[in-house]
């Protein structure tokens, strides 16, 4: 009969236990989905602050440097860099640089935008002059897509104030093979540091698929510089 007894308690307490751990769990889960949604705001107000900080960028002379990096293995060494300078003046002059290093390949292209004719460079090449400009593409993704908008806080940013948002994207797509179908998932999250005045300073993206250790990552950052100078390299 004690022993009985010893077997039933020791069974309620061990029950005790467990259930106020799930509950701790819960609550905890619960807290930090709370603190989430807290930071959560309407695709509309993120879009309307994305509008006016692109609008921006209209009248000004900036300097946008981009560097995208592919990592086979997120916690070694990229496998490649690209690194993209623009250089704009308005109403229609531009520069930009692009740079690929890996491996196996390092390669240069500098292109020139004058205001009337475009000039290029390869490498170490010669310039080449153009009558014309270029033209622009379009990317198409399948699969289901949602994306949450949050407001994270303010920063401070090479001594300027900052509001600081992050878009993050889920896409669901279904692979097919010949004998089956599965199921995968991309995730995109971008940080977004707009000065408090509504304009762009820094992007951070980093693009993954869950259950891979590769990673995608792109920066921007962005420098308003009036010495800006762009002139035709040759006649």
């Amino acid at each position: 009969m004690h022993r009985y007894k010893f077997h039933f308690t020791a069974a309620l307490l061990a029950f005790g236990i467990v259930s106020f751990l799930s509950s701790y769990a819960s609550a905890q889960e619960k807290s930090i989905e709370k603190s989430s949604n807290q930071n959560v705001i309407k695709e509309s107000e993120f879009k309307e602050i994305l509008s006016k900080a692109t609008e921006n960028l209209k009248d000004k002379t900036y300097r946008l440097t981009k560097t995208e990096e592919n990592f086979a293995d997120r916690n070694a060494a990229s496998e490649s860099v690209k690194i993209n300078i623009l250089e704009i003046i308005p109403p229609d002059k531009r520069r930009e640089v692009e740079e690929v290093k890996s491996a196996t390949k390092k390669t240069r292209l500098e292109r020139i935008w004058d205001g009337k004719n475009l000039y290029e460079k390869k490498d170490n090449g010669e310039w080449k002059k153009y009558s014309g400009g270029g033209g622009m593409s379009q990317s198409i993704t399948s699969g289901k897509v949602t994306t949450t908008y949050r407001f994270i806080g303010k920063e401070s940013l090479n001594e300027k104030n900052a509001n600081v948002y992050e878009t993050e994207t889920r896409r669901v797509a279904y692979k097919l093979t010949q004998t089956s179908q599965y199921r995968v998932v991309y995730i995109t999250k971008t940080k977004y540091w707009i000065s408090e005045d509504g304009h762009f300073l820094k992007t951070l993206k980093e693009s993954e698929v869950v259950g891979s250790n590769s990673l995608q990552r792109e920066t921007e950052v962005y420098e308003y510089d009036a010495n800006i100078k762009i002139e035709a390299p040759i006649k």
